[in-house]
């Protein structure tokens, strides 16, 4: 070590050293939110998503994934077609809180659609999207719904099970 840098070294020790343990992590919180802050799109979407939680739901985690690959993913849904081109849109299941939820997902290029089907709830269900926009999806008595104009970005669905339990699905990014 050059022994021009021994100075330098000390100073900083002595201004940190002069700082509270609360200064010196709000000079560490400064520094690092301008040096390495987040993208403000994780920082928006993450606020939205904290706002339309609900602490008390029990979750519905993803089960199923038709995207999932490989024979060792838990997620992955058993092939029953050679041809991907026919197995339509992405389907994903959900279980948990005594409700079953199946999605499948289709994307044309100039809008998304759902149709799903739930079992185990009551009806009142609603797809919920990350920057808080609730809508209350029209179930049939069968639980079949359709959602002819979803939008890409995150989304869960709450759900009230027959129990009266209120039900989360995990997120999903669309």
């Amino acid at each position: 070590m050059d022994h021009r840098e021994q100075p330098e070294m000390g100073e900083a020790r002595r201004v940190i050293a002069a700082l509270d343990d609360d200064a010196l992590i709000g000079e560490l919180r400064r520094v690092t939110a301008e040096l390495d802050a987040p993208p403000s799109s994780v920082t928006n979407a993450a606020r939205k998503a904290i706002l339309v939680r609900d602490l008390d739901a029990e979750l519905a985690e993803l089960i199923g994934d038709s995207r999932a690959t490989g024979t060792g993913d838990p997620l992955a849904f058993e092939p029953v077609r050679a041809d991907d081109e026919a197995r339509g849109g992405w389907i994903l299941s959900f279980a948990g809180g005594g409700i079953q939820v199946d999605l499948e997902i289709g994307d044309d290029g100039s809008r998304i659609g759902i149709v799903g089907q739930l079992s185990g709830t009551t009806g009142e269900c609603y797809l919920v999207f990350a920057d808080g926009e609730r809508r209350r999806l029209d179930v049939d008595e069968l639980g079949r719904f359709v959602v002819p104009d979803a939008r890409h970005g995150a989304l869960c669905l709450q759900c009230r099970s027959t129990g009266g339990a209120r039900v989360t699905t995990a997120w999903v990014t669309i």
